[in-house]
């Protein structure tokens, strides 16, 4: 799967809540709800937009996205058995350029929403874990969107699934494909790269590609 998909699922979790039936709704989805709350502020705000506004308004998105989104538990699930290989500054230098990635690919993406409805339909929690189904209307379909979370000091997201494909699992078979062959270093400077690719204004293909 393509990394402009999960581009669409990204984006979209940032505004899922702010049309979503609030009934019965767990700590988890209130969560969420506050994350979506800020980020439609940050859009709205008259003084945020334009060009000009552009590198401030998306830092301002990033720092929300770091308020819900658990990175190293998200990275160190995508890496798997991979996660071994990495010495402790490995780790650390993997996860914040991988949440870089992530987060510049779908801000860009955010910028470009068109007010599409979600609809919650469940919450299941299971001790620190969490999974909420959402449904998305676009213009000419409808697309499950479903988010895993899980709690320590406070909930957080730690996958994202659109369609019954995992965000987490995805990126595992990229990562497992290049660490087969190459060293943690090496997955690293590609995901930079990467990252390049997007600040140059470059569509960014799949990271083994």
């Amino acid at each position: 799967m393509k990394m402009k998909r999960f581009a669409l699922i990204l984006s979209t979790l940032l505004l899922t809540a702010c049309f979503c039936s609030t009934a019965l709704a767990g700590e988890p989805q209130d969560r969420l709800k506050v994350g979506i709350d800020n980020v439609i502020a940050i859009l709205s705000d008259a003084s945020l937009k334009g060009p000009a506004k552009r590198a401030e308004r998306q830092a301002k998105l990033r720092t929300v996205a770091d308020g819900f989104f658990d990175w190293r538990e998200l990275s160190r699930r995508a890496a798997a058995e991979g996660w071994k290989k990495f010495t402790p500054q490995q780790q650390d230098d993997f996860v914040t350029s991988f949440s870089e990635l992530l987060q510049k690919t779908y801000v860009r993406k955010l910028e470009k929403y068109n007010n599409e409805k979600v609809a919650f339909l469940s919450e299941q929690i299971a001790d620190n874990q969490a999974f909420l189904k959402t449904q998305v209307a676009m213009k000419d379909k409808t697309i499950p969107i479903n988010y895993v979370m899980i709690k320590h000091d406070k909930w957080m997201v730690y996958d994202v699934v659109v369609e019954g494909v995992s965000l987490v699992k995805n990126y595992r078979t990229q990562f497992a494909k290049i660490l087969s062959k190459d060293t943690p270093d090496a997955l690293i400077q590609r995901i930079k790269e990467k990252i390049k690719s997007l600040d140059a204004g470059k569509n960014v293909d799949d990271v083994a590609s």
